[in-house]
């Protein structure tokens, strides 16, 4: 071999090397990357904070009811204030209603409200549980049941007996092992990168709506529905629902979502007068959140918004129930 393609060889040796090392570099580095965590907890400081919520629960039932198919039933809520403190494992708020409702109660009624609800988290796994109770609903435009009927101002026939009860078991699995609910909330930690995964969500719930005189005003409808004299819908399912989250912070500006659609295995039951009838079936669930604010080290301002959708259908007649609350939360994060 001459000396000069001993050269070329050695040449090419030492590039091949080169690329081997920078590629090993390279590689090393983004692992060292990926491998840090898109977002910092604060175990060490003392998180503060007060919130502002709007909580609703809105639900309307379909059916032939002779000249009209559809009935809005709507409450009439106060404004929700909370206090709240965390360090390290422990976390604990007071909510309390503000005085007065949103609307003219002479015109909308008034609705007696109460939620409770706990959440944790283990590894890869986020639990909640939650039980929320409504008391007092009124039918939105209800001159459409019968002229005959005692309406307010607002054309509402309004009923202080009808109630909405929901308890509720879920737990969230996340693929992804960076995507974790407490950074997300953004209280007692905050993302620094984005990040974004598959979950699923496995829930188990008892809901459903009931009045001792009756949910539906029977008496001004001209149908032979047994259904339309209940006295209480229900239902208890349980199941699956996968979907898919994103989150971000963007100088200080913090943002995501959790979006999913699944079905749970559902057994049904409705009550009128001595007689009570049960069925079993599927029903679509959705889960929806939001959130956004600024977020930085030392203090927060997040807006959060959840929607839980609740169904029951018996044949051609429908109950739809959204549950949704708008929370805004202000706090501080003090060094020990």
């Amino acid at each position: 071999m001459s000396q000069f393609n001993l050269i070329n060889v050695n040449l090419m040796v030492m590039k091949v090397l080169n690329t081997v090392v920078l590629c090993l570099f390279i590689s090393i580095f983004s692992f060292s990357q990926d491998n840090r965590l898109p977002y910092t907890m604060y175990t060490d400081k003392m998180v503060l904070h007060t919130s502002l919520s709007i909580k609703n629960a809105p639900f309307k039932l379909q059916d032939n009811f002779g000249d009209f198919d559809e009935l809005n039933f709507r409450p009439n809520l106060n404004l929700v204030q909370g206090f709240g403190l965390a360090y390290k494992w422990f976390a604990l708020e007071i909510s309390y209603k503000l005085p007065g409702h949103l609307r003219n109660t002479e015109r909308f009624g008034k609705t007696k409200y109460f939620d409770i609800g706990f959440q944790f988290s283990h590894k890869t796994w986020d639990f909640s549980l939650n039980f929320i109770d409504y008391k007092g609903f009124g039918i939105k435009n209800a001159s459409v049941i019968s002229n005959n009927l005692p309406l307010s101002p607002s054309e509402y026939y309004l009923n202080q007996g009808i109630r909405s009860t929901s308890f509720g078991i879920n737990a969230y699995k996340f693929f992804n092992p960076y995507l974790r609910m407490e950074p997300a909330v953004g209280m007692v930690g905050r993302y620094t990168a984005p990040v974004h995964g598959a979950y699923l969500r496995l829930t188990t719930n008892i809901h459903g709506i009931s009045a001792n005189n009756g949910i539906i005003p029977h008496q001004y409808l001209n149908t032979t529905s047994s259904i339309h004299k209940a006295n209480s819908i229900s239902a208890f399912d349980f199941g699956a629902i996968p979907g898919y989250a994103y989150i971000n912070n963007v100088e200080g500006w913090q943002f995501g979502a959790f979006a999913g659609l699944g079905m749970v295995i559902q057994s049904k039951f409705y009550n009128f007068g001595n007689t009570n009838r049960g069925f079993l079936g599927l029903a679509p669930r959705l889960d929806f959140k939001l959130q956004a604010g600024y977020n930085v080290e030392n203090w927060f301002l997040m807006l959060t918004s959840e929607f839980d959708q609740k169904s029951i259908r018996f044949k051609e007649f429908r109950y739809n129930q959204t549950y949704y609350n708008l929370r805004l939360t202000f706090g501080n994060r003090f060094i020990k």
